[in-house]
């Protein structure tokens, strides 16, 4: 096997002349991903948040601005392999992406080079290289013989880190390995603190005239007095006096070095440090304000990268021409905001710039047979029939050239 095939345009299927996977070719998904996300919680934390967000909003294929439903391509999305959902797909290959650095998805075609199926893949078992004449990106798989399988670019969706050479993406794990490190030696030092002394009881015993053997004695005799009343409740005799103390089991400066931690988790991957439970800097007041936040310093870089992606690996170079292109629905995510949300449409009605079915689709309830005109304020009739009698604009019996208007 060539370790490279000629490339040809991606509106040529007929003649690609690259090796296409054999039938039942499968990648086992054997990545390490879990066990990271399982040993730290602010890390999860931070991958699962930025995991759900970007599986949560609708992603759909429009032309110009309309909605594909029914084509092919929206429904290969929808329903991506047999094993996922698009929520299962996008928010397993974040899980990837933001522990390993990058994400890969295998897209199966059909004879006639119509994508029909994307199989996540094991980043381990990927290699993206150069063509040693076109300079175009490959990507070698391992498959598991232990032999390199070698597929041009467009067959491979690579949603990546921040990467310096344009290839691989940077593991934000091995940027966190020395946070890592000093939070599992906090984590001893906690757990040691847990199994020291944090409570007990200062027992006074009067200094006349006991010897040691006398001291001892009564000393025993407190104890087992205080083992039997289940540390409760204990009866004093000759002068004897039971003080109880006891100790915080976290040190001040363990919670300290848990905040610095999640700090730098949050400023690995772009996350409000609030957003990850440190309150400390916290300055946004609002829902709406924090929600903003995320979205400009953290989700809409990846929104652009998946959108791109998929444009150049599952679009034809003629379908871009066309109009054709992915787009997540960012507003979604502002629909636990109900105040903004219903500003948000009010104005965008009154204004005219948005048709009341357009609302009421995204809201998800059924299309009115009058709202499909744009408004506008007076307060309210249709665009049209003020540009049809843009007196009615005016008012008061005066029309547009300023005379007043008699019956």
């Amino acid at each position: 096997m060539k370790l490279f095939g000629s490339k040809k345009a991606r509106d040529e299927p007929k003649v690609r002349s690259y090796e296409k996977p054999k039938r039942g070719f499968r990648i086992a998904n054997r990545m390490m991903a879990d066990n990271t996300l399982a040993g730290n919680e602010a890390i999860y934390a931070a991958v699962s948040r930025i995991a759900n967000t970007m599986a949560m909003m609708p992603i759909h294929l429009y032309k110009g601005y309309e909605l594909q439903n029914r084509h092919p391509k929206e429904l290969l999305l929808k329903h991506p392999n047999p094993n996922m959902t698009t929520f299962e797909f996008i928010r397993a290959m974040e899980a990837i992406r933001n522990t390993e650095g990058n994400a890969y998805a295998l897209i199966l075609e059909d004879h006639l080079g119509q994508p029909v199926r994307l199989d996540v893949l094991d980043p381990k078992r990927v290699q993206p290289v150069l063509h040693p004449e076109t300079r175009e990106l490959w990507y070698n798989i391992t498959l598991d013989d232990n032999k390199q399988y070698p597929l041009p670019g467009f067959l491979v969706i690579n949603v990546r880190h921040m990467s310096a050479n344009g290839l691989r993406g940077v593991r934000p794990i091995d940027v966190l390995r020395g946070t890592l490190n000093y939070d599992a030696q906090i984590k001893n030092y906690s757990v040691a603190q847990l199994e020291g002394v944090n409570q007990g009881v200062f027992l006074k015993v009067p200094n006349t005239a006991l010897n040691r053997d006398k001291t001892d004695y009564i000393v025993d005799r407190f104890l087992d007095a205080y083992a039997k009343s289940g540390q409760r409740v204990v009866v004093l005799e000759g002068g004897l006096e039971a003080t109880p103390f006891s100790q915080s089991p976290i040190d001040a400066h363990v919670l300290e070095a848990e905040r610095i931690m999640r700090n730098r988790v949050a400023t690995v991957y772009n996350i409000p440090p609030h957003m990850l439970g440190d309150y400390s800097d916290a300055t946004l007041t609002t829902a709406e304000q924090q929600m903003q936040e995320y979205l400009n310093l953290c989700i809409m870089p990846i929104v652009q990268q998946w959108e791109q992606e998929l444009n150049r690996k599952l679009l034809t170079d003629a379908e871009i021409a066309d109009g054709y292109a992915w787009r997540f629905d960012v507003t979604a995510l502002l629909r636990a905001d109900t105040n903004s949300r219903c500003a948000y449409y009010h104005s965008a009605v009154r204004d005219g710039y948005m048709r009341q079915n357009e609302i009421r689709a995204r809201e998800g309830f059924p299309p009115d047979e009058n709202g499909n005109e744009l408004m506008v304020s007076r307060d309210l009739i249709p665009l049209r029939i003020t540009i049809q009698n843009p007196e009615l604009l005016l008012g008061n019996g005066t029309s547009a050239t300023g005379k007043e208007e008699t019956d």
